[in-house]
Formats: C-alpha cells, structure tokens, sequence
C-alpha cells in the first residue's frame, strides 16, 4: 500500500513517529484511521489522498529551497496524486 511506503518515509524523515500522528497530521482522519485502513484492506478517502499529496508537496517545495531536490518526496507525491486523480475518474 502506497500509505506504507509514505509513512515509512515520513517516519525516516523525522516527520511522523507513530501511525497515530500520521492518521491525523498527514491523513486527516482519527489517530486510528491509517490502522483501520491496513487491517481492513479498505481505500483512503479522497480527502485523506488529497491532503497527504498536498502535504507531500510542501516537503517537496521545502526540500527545493532548502537542500535541493528530494527525489523520494517527489515520487510519493506523484504517486498519491495520481490514485487520487485515477479515483476521481
């Protein structure tokens, strides 16, 4: 699941420590949102996609005028964005 691939990014990042801050800072949901999501197999909300590629891009954008690029931010962005988009189809 994408949302694994971006929490374990966040988590290496120093951005998020537990699955309950990233459900709520990054998802938008209840602490126990991205749990409920990985034992029920169910599919984030669009709201919780949208925010999460948003947020991504902030870290993208801070990356680029700080260090640089950050390549795996960018990847993950454009990857939550395009499920998003593919799921407003």
């Amino acid at each position: 699941m994408i949302l694994d691939d971006v929490f374990q990014f966040l988590k290496a990042e120093g951005l998020t420590r537990t699955h309950a801050t990233f459900s709520t800072d990054y998802l938008g949901h209840s602490s126990r949102y991205y749990d409920y999501l990985r034992c029920s197999g169910a599919s984030p909300s669009l709201r919780s996609l949208f925010k999460l590629a948003l947020c991504l891009s902030k870290i993208v954008g801070a990356a680029a005028s700080c260090s640089g690029h950050d390549p795996v931010a960018t990847d993950l962005a454009k990857r939550i964005m395009a499920e998003t988009l593919v799921r407003c189809e």
